[in-house]
Parts: C-alpha cells; structure tokens; sequence
C-alpha cells in the first residue's frame, strides 16, 4: 500500500508537525490526523540525514525501537515524485540520486517516513489474525497486483493530510505578537513594532480577514498596487509597507507558523526620475525663532528641548524621554546619557554620552536638573513598565515621552513657521540636519559628528578608533548659535 506523494506541499505539513508539535522524546501516530487516530507505533525523532563518502544522503527510519522490534525485516512499498521503490523497516534508508540538494533529500526523507509510518498504522489496525510479517506487503517497483496482499479494510488508504499550515488559527495579530517577541530578544529596535502593527493592520483591513495562511501573492501585488494608487510614495511602499509584511512572513515561514511566504518575488520598482522626498533643515532664522520661544516658556519640555536638539544634534524622541539620572559630569564635563533604559532608540550607535553645549549650561540646564525630584525631566506621568522591556524576549515596547513628543510637535506648528511635511521640514528631525550641516560648515571632522549625533560609521576605516568625551567636547565648543538676538538685530535694521 504505497502512499504517493507528489510535491513538497503535503510534506511540509508532516515536518511542520515533526518541528513544533512533538516536543517530547517519543510522538504517537495520532496527531497526523483522525484517519491515523489508532496509536500502533511511535515515531522517535525528525528524519536525520547523514552525507556518504561518495556524497550521497542517506538515513535510518526514525522509528522508536518498539516499532522497529515488531516489523524487523518486514518491507514497505514507497513512491515519491513517481519513483517507486521498497524501504526495510530496520535497515538504513538511501536517498534516490535525483536528490540533487540537501532541501530536496529532507523532503525525500520525510516522505518515506511518512508513508513508512502509515503502512505500519494501516497493517497494525487491521483486522487479521495472520502474523504481521504476512500482513505487511512485500513489495517490488513492478508488481501490478502488490496492493492485492494488504488487508482488505484498509485498500483505500485515508487521504494525505491536507497541505494547511501547523498553525492553521494563527491570525495576523499572533503572529505579528510572536514576531515582535523575537524581534526584541535579537535586539531589534523597540520603536520598530509599534509602528510596523500598524502597517500590518493596514493590510489586514485591506484584505479583510484575519488569517496569513490565506494570503497570496496575488494580494501582495494587489496591496502594493493600491498603495501608490492612493498617493503611497513609492519609497515608503517599498520601505515600511512591504518591508514589514515581508519580514513578517520570513519569521513565519522560518519558523513553520505559515505555509509561504506570498511577499517573495513582489517588487516595487520606480523610475529614474521618481525621488525620494528630501527633509532640509531649519533655516538659522527659523532655528533662532524657536530657540528665542524657547526661552520664553516656562514649561520645562518647551524650555529646554529645543536647545538639546539643536546643540546635540539628537532625536526629539529621544530628549524627551531624559531622566535626572541621565545627567551626569565625567572627567570635569556634563553630558546626557542616551540609552534604552530611558526608552526606545532607533539603533544599538544611537546609545551614547553626549556632551552638552556651553550654552546650555550657560542657561542654567544643571541647575533646572538638579532642582527637580521626579525621575523624568519632561514627563509628569507615564505608564510604569518593568525592567525587562531594556531587551528581554516578550517584553513589549514602550515610549514613555509619547505624549511629550506630539505636543512638542504642536507646539512648534504654533509658532507659524512654514514647516511641515508640504515644506520638507519634519519640526522635530529638522534639528539633526541643521546640527550637521552647522558642523559640516566650521570643519568638524564628519567621524566626530556622526559619533556626537549617534550615526553609526559609515565604512570600515572610519569604524576604527573612538572618538573620545573630550574631543567632541571641543568640537560642540566650535558650534555656532542662531542666536535671537541677532535675529532681532537684522529685523530692525
């Protein structure tokens, strides 16, 4: 009774159940599925392939001892991808030939396996009082009437389970949830899943069901194409949409959660002549109106933020985050200590000591600091969350500054500047280009302001050497300021 399998789509539902669903030592027959529900052997283990000196696979049914000791010697017919061929139950298995890759020998291997596994089920159940050696087929690749000899109950074997992935129930929320586990564990960036679940809820909604084993690459192509319909940048599409649903789906076939991967081979492709959108900087007199409002608050986000933007070259995201404990004097010099203990960064080189401008000290920034007794500088309340959210698998991310940051950026929209996205002037990342481009202007070598914003190096010559507190200390020292005062300077005249 040899069962033919044809394609790896049905074995790659038998090794997902190998993979997640047998933990243990020993697996029973029965979780093939309902047509398999009588226990009459144990299967001991995945398929291990071992390579001959000639380089050709071979291996051993993976078969507990108590089901190899009952059909010892007993034969099996088999047929894979239209070969047939007989497999002893006790004696070491060989790959046919035609396995060119070790992909396709694991497929082989499996196939037999299974088939092995169902004859033995089949012959066991069946009603007959004759020996099980009798019982079981002997078999040769020419024999028209060999299915003649097994049990008359069982001469038409149940259907190969259908080709659904393990995890059939999985939605795209438990999946995403799973993904975000292990992208934290590795060290992916916390401000990653918060953003990418809502691009995946996105798609969600487009399809309109909830399950990833049922998505195609029809509907990748289909979603792609409804997103620059709708005004989708190209860039963004092929960035941040698909990038996330691809990753996605990698995770989930890399760890047998989903069947395939429908994102593999849809690609979003622009022309020569379409560009990305380029962000500029402030202009020195927008960045003196804002610093001048700046000094004018009394509200301490609104006081101080602007000015360790600007003069740090960091994230707003970031700032805003600052705990007291994140002040500190080292070797006679104050810096803000940027770390993901405070919140999410965006990269491992976005965590650093950044010395802070004489200005900012000049304008009492240390002693606002040392005044206060809460433990974040800009934040009145926020959601606790435990220590384990610094990289531990499963903790979720988390932006304590969340509300902060959107009333900063309010704030700034308030001022009337012509800013914006329409304008090409993200009002809170605009700080980072005017702080490069203020460097690039006074000679600051471009390895020191990359180190003082938390750029990481961008080739290997520059990755050797640190550049030390002092230096970029000195090198804050030679940034000028787009002061107010000169602003109202120019107006009058």
């Amino acid at each position: 009774m040899a069962r033919a399998i044809d394609g790896p789509t049905s074995i790659r539902c038998w090794m997902s159940v190998l993979r997640n669903r047998h933990k243990s030592e020993c697996i029973c027959a029965s979780t093939l599925g309902e047509e398999h529900g009588s226990v009459v052997g144990l299967i001991a283990r995945e398929p291990e392939l071992r390579l001959g000196a000639a380089g050709d696979f071979h291996f051993a049914l993976p078969l507990a001892g108590e089901l190899i000791d009952r059909f010892r010697g007993s034969s099996v017919a088999v047929r894979v991808d239209g070969l047939a061929f007989d497999v002893t139950v006790d004696e070491v298995v060989a790959i046919p030939t035609s396995a060119l890759t070790l992909q396709e020998a694991k497929y082989f291997a499996a196939a037999i396996s299974f088939q092995v596994l169902a004859t033995l089920h089949d012959s066991g159940n069946a009603r007959d009082d004759r020996p099980i050696s009798a019982r079981l087929a002997l078999v040769s690749t020419d024999s028209s009437d060999s299915r003649a000899a097994l049990p008359a109950a069982k001469a038409e074997p149940a259907p190969v389970p259908a080709a659904e992935p393990v995890s059939a129930s999985l939605t795209f929320t438990e999946l995403f949830d799973l993904w975000s586990r292990h992208h934290l564990a590795v060290g992916g960036a916390p401000t990653t899943p918060p953003y990418w679940r809502t691009l995946v809820g996105r798609f969600e909604h487009f399809l309109g069901h909830a399950d990833p084993a049922r998505v195609t690459a029809h509907d990748v192509r289909a979603y792609r194409d409804h997103l620059i319909q709708t005004g989708r940048h190209v860039r963004t599409a092929r960035d941040s949409d698909l990038a996330a649903l691809r990753s996605l789906f990698r995770f989930g076939v890399e760890n047998d959660l989903v069947p395939n991967d429908p994102t593999s081979g849809v690609r979003v492709r622009s022309g020569r002549l379409v560009t990305s959108r380029k962000m500029l900087a402030f202009s020195d007199e927008e960045a003196a109106i804002i610093l001048k409002a700046a000094d004018c608050e009394r509200i301490a986000s609104r006081r101080w933020i602007p000015w360790l933007t600007a003069l740090t070259g960091s994230r707003v995201a970031t700032m805003v985050n600052l705990r007291r404990e994140d002040v500190v004097c080292v070797d006679g010099i104050w810096c803000v200590k940027v770390s993901r203990k405070a919140g999410p960064v965006k990269t491992a080189a976005s965590e650093r000591l950044v010395p802070l401008h004489p200005a900012l000290i000049e304008r009492g920034f240390i002693a606002f600091v040392q005044s206060g007794t809460s433990e974040r500088l800009f934040i009145r309340s926020y959601r606790k969350v435990d220590a384990a959210v610094v990289g531990d698998a499963g903790a979720d991310p988390y932006y304590p500054g969340r509300t902060t940051y959107n009333r900063m950026t309010e704030w700034i929209h308030s001022l009337g500047l012509e800013i914006g996205r329409s304008a090409g002037k993200d009002p809170n990342h605009a700080w980072r280009h005017w702080f490069k481009e203020k460097a690039f202007s006074v000679g600051i070598p471009e390895k020191i302001t990359d180190a003082i914003v938390g750029h990481a190096q961008i080739s290997a010559a520059r990755r050797y050497g640190n550049v030390t507190l002092r230096q970029m200390h000195e090198a804050l020292c030679q940034m000028p300021l787009p002061s107010p005062d000169r602003t109202d300077q120019r107006n009058a005249a």
